[in-house]
C-alpha cells in the first residue's frame, strides 16, 4: 500500500535520532501502516484489542505506583514502576505527552519480565503501534497479548 506523505513525514520523524535517541523504528524498513496491521493482526488472532491491551498495561502501572519504587503483589504478577522527571511527546504529535515512567513486571510463575513504558501505553491504545523489530523498546504483541489474558483470567 503506497503511504500517505504523511506518514512518510512521520516515519523520517521516528528513526533513531530525531525524537529521541534511539527512534522508534529499530530496522524496520515497512511503512508505518505495514507495522501496526501487522502487530495488530497478531492481536487479533488472540481475540484481544489494542484497548484492552492499554488498559491492562494502565492497570497494572497503576497498581505498582502504589508500591513507590517497590515491588508490589499484583496476582500472578510483581509490579514496579519507577518515575522518573519529565514528559515524553508522542511521535503521532497528537499533542498527548507521557510521564516518564517504566513499569516492569514479573511472572510469579515463570519469572518472564516486561518492562513498558507510559508512552508505550498510549502508542499502543491509541495508535496500535508497538514500534518496528529491532527497536530496543519495542514490545512484542504476541507476548502483551498473553498479558491480558494472564490479567483477566
Amino acid at each position: 500500500m503506497k503511504e500517505n506523505p504523511k506518514d512518510t513525514q512521520l516515519r523520517k520523524d521516528m528513526v533513531e535520532g530525531r525524537l529521541v535517541k534511539d527512534g522508534f523504528l529499530g530496522e524496520d524498513d515497512r511503512s508505518l501502516l505495514d507495522i501496526v496491521a501487522a502487530d495488530l493482526a497478531v492481536l487479533e488472532a488472540r481475540g484481544v484489542t489494542q484497548q484492552q491491551l492499554g488498559q491492562a498495561m494502565r492497570a497494572l502501572m497503576e497498581k505498582g505506583l502504589t508500591g513507590m519504587g517497590m515491588e508490589v503483589d499484583a496476582g500472578k504478577w510483581l509490579v514496579k514502576t519507577e518515575e522518573y522527571m519529565g514528559r515524553m511527546g508522542c511521535p503521532f504529535k497528537d499533542g498527548h505527552r507521557a510521564a516518564k515512567r517504566n513499569t516492569t513486571l514479573a511472572d510469579k510463575a515463570s519469572g518472564q519480565t516486561i518492562t513498558f513504558s507510559d508512552l508505550n501505553i498510549h502508542l499502543i491504545e491509541k495508535h496500535g503501534f508497538f514500534q518496528g523489530e529491532g527497536s530496543p523498546y519495542r514490545l512484542e504483541p504476541e507476548v502483551l497479548a498473553e498479558l491480558v489474558m494472564k490479567t483477566e483470567g
